[in-house]
Order: structure tokens, then C-alpha cells, then sequence
């Protein structure tokens, strides 16, 4: 080999090293994570309820907060609710979602994020309001800055975990709540 060979290589060599180490993660410890977690928006009663018009208008609120902010996936439990509220920003932006299972603890969404290997990367989770301290907890928030009772549907938190260092704040976006238009959907549990 010449000298410009084993340059080239070595060349070639650093560039892969480098590029394998960009790579997503499954460890939060390892990378520089950003989650946007939302309650959905305002929704009809029932089991599987969809937005109301004033939901829809949140939902709108929330695109425009998000388009420029980098989400590369958004994160859904199966209720419709959940999809409606990141409908505008997945659907503008051509952002792909996954489903995780609705639990207060939010464990099932760290596995899917885990599974997908989402962790490195800024990422929208849409819950319901009961669930989001539980999801906020499970993403490294401390006990005291996590909401005591249910997430109000105009209040968003941005959640910074850069290697294992964690950071929240609330942001308020959209239309002040109305009262006839919180969270019916949601007595049950659903």
C-alpha cells in the first residue's frame, strides 16, 4: 500500500467511526434527547371520542408551535384523540408516528422509544391528560416539577434530557381552556 492509499483509508476509516456514532440510541445516559409532551386536545365524550371544534382549533395551535422545531417521529396512544391532536404537524410535515399503550407510568411509551431507537432525537408525545405526569416521570422529570393532577390540554411540556441531565418547562399555547370543553372523555380512564 502507498502512503496515499493508507491515507485514503484511514480517511475513510474515521468518517464511518463518526458516522456510527451519530446513530440513534436506546439509552437516554447516552444521547441528547428533546420530547415535546402534550395532553390531547379537547375532545367529544365517549370510549374512543374525537376532537371538538375546539379541540381542532388547539390542534391547529399546536402545529404552528411545533413546525419549525425538528420532530422527527410523534408518539400516539390508539385512541383517535391522541392521532387528531398531532394531525396537522404529522400530516404538513410528513412525520411518522408510532402507538404506545396508554398507562399512567408511562413505561410502555420509554419501551417504544426504546424499540425504535428514538432516543438522540426530538420527538412529540401526544397522552392523555391523566397519563402525562406519569409520561413526564418516566422521561426523567423530577417528582416536584411533574403536574400533581391532569394535564391541562393548553399547557406543553418541553423535556430536555441531555445525557441523563433533565430539564422541563411549560409552555401555554393556543386558546385559553374553556370550561365546557375539558376532558370528559377522559373520566374513565380512557
Amino acid at each position: 500500500m502507498t502512503q496515499g492509499s493508507i491515507s485514503r483509508h484511514l480517511f475513510i476509516a474515521l468518517i464511518l467511526m463518526a458516522l456510527l456514532s451519530c446513530r440513534n440510541h436506546t439509552d437516554p445516559l447516552k444521547t441528547r434527547s428533546r420530547f415535546f409532551v402534550v395532553p390531547h386536545a379537547e375532545s367529544y365524550a365517549g370510549f374512543n371520542g374525537h376532537l371538538s371544534w375546539y379541540g381542532r382549533e388547539r390542534a391547529g395551535a399546536l402545529e404552528k408551535l411545533l413546525s419549525d422545531s425538528g420532530v422527527a417521529r410523534i408518539y400516539v396512544t390508539p385512541y383517535s384523540r391522541t392521532l387528531e391532536t398531532a394531525d396537522s404537524l404529522r400530516l404538513l410535515k410528513q412525520i411518522d408516528t408510532a402507538v404506545y399503550l396508554l398507562d399512567t407510568s408511562g413505561q410502555d411509551l420509554v419501551s417504544a422509544i426504546k424499540a425504535n431507537q428514538d432516543y438522540g432525537r426530538t420527538l412529540l408525545v401526544v397522552g392523555h391528560p391523566f397519563a402525562v405526569p406519569g409520561i413526564l416521570k418516566s422521561l426523567g422529570v423530577s417528582g416536584e416539577k411533574v403536574p400533581a393532577a391532569d394535564a391541562l390540554p393548553d399547557v406543553l411540556y418541553e423535556v430536555n434530557n441531555d445525557h441523563g441531565t433533565v430539564q422541563m418547562k411549560a409552555i401555554r399555547f393556543g386558546p385559553p381552556v374553556m370550561a365546557d370543553t375539558t376532558q370528559a372523555a377522559d373520566t374513565t380512564g380512557q
